[in-house]
């Protein structure tokens, strides 16, 4: 298998930089990373809800299009204003926390499907704009792009983190009570820091989600909803981890996009 950042030259400069960053970040040491949580989470955090608040700002121009006149003052004052940017920086926060603590418990073969998925965004962002490049308004022609591919390329890095974990070997949990299990497998905290509670969250919810898997069918009269727990946990932990780290790609393309044209509209005399 080659190493995560084997063919990362082949990837636009701005997704580069964020994919290195979060490798890094998933390689560092507990103490390094205690010192940089906080400042990961922010940045982690900014690009994310650039992508969603340039999202919800498409929505919404799109449907004060259908019911307002052009020169009607409502547009700027329904456009979105700071509500919008409150409730876009709180999902963001949320969403940078799931995929920084979840990173820092990935296996390094795992590693394969996110540089996987961040060649899917490039790839899906060329095609997805030159098919809606005779059909949409050059203005709006990156936004809906970076709109329409966010789905597609998140749920298909989902299935394959899925696929990763079934595969990847497990704990033996079988005959154990869900007390034991946390017991006997859950790591020690190292430190009273943010990110070792949040850790030890992550592990909690990962040992939970495998000890119902395992322990579906050797409990007949309680199979059914363990194993529901057990695959609701797997698809929310690792659709988390796949939208939260398409957001953050499609967030610094989006800002990139944002960056150009500030410099064609300073050249403009």
């Amino acid at each position: 298998m080659g190493r995560p950042g084997g063919h990362l030259s082949s990837l636009p400069l701005h997704l580069v930089l964020p994919v290195l960053a979060l490798l890094l970040w998933s390689l560092s040491g507990s103490a390094w990373a205690r010192w940089l949580f906080l400042p990961a989470w922010v940045l982690a955090t900014q690009l994310i809800a650039a992508g969603s608040l340039e999202a919800a700002r498409l929505r919404r121009h799109a449907w004060l299009g259908q019911y307002l006149r052009d020169g009607s003052p409502w547009h700027r004052r329904l456009r979105g204003g700071a509500l919008m940017v409150a409730r876009h920086q709180l999902l963001g926060a949320l969403l940078a926390l799931v995929l920084l603590v979840k990173l820092r418990g990935l296996p390094l073969a795992a590693w394969p499907l996110l540089l996987a998925g961040a060649f899917g965004v490039a790839l899906a962002r060329g095609w997805l704009h030159r098919r809606l490049a005779p059909h949409v308004i050059e203005a709006r022609l990156p936004a809906v792009t970076r709109r329409l591919l966010v789905g597609p390329v998140a749920g298909l890095l989902a299935l394959a983190l899925v696929g990763m974990a079934l595969w990847l070997p497990q704990p033996w949990l079988v005959d154990l009570g869900w007390e034991a299990a946390l017991l006997r497998h859950l790591p020690a905290g190292e430190g009273g820091s943010l990110l070792a509670f949040f850790e030890r969250l992550a592990a909690a919810a990962e040992i939970t989600r495998a000890w119902a898997m395992q322990n579906a069918e050797a409990q007949l009269s309680l199979g059914a909803p363990l194993a529901l727990l057990g695959w609701l946990l797997m698809l929310l932990t690792q659709g988390a981890l796949a939208w939260a780290f398409v957001r953050l790609l499609v967030g610094a393309d989006a800002l990139r996009g944002e960056g150009i044209t500030n410099r064609r509209q300073e050249e403009t005399p």
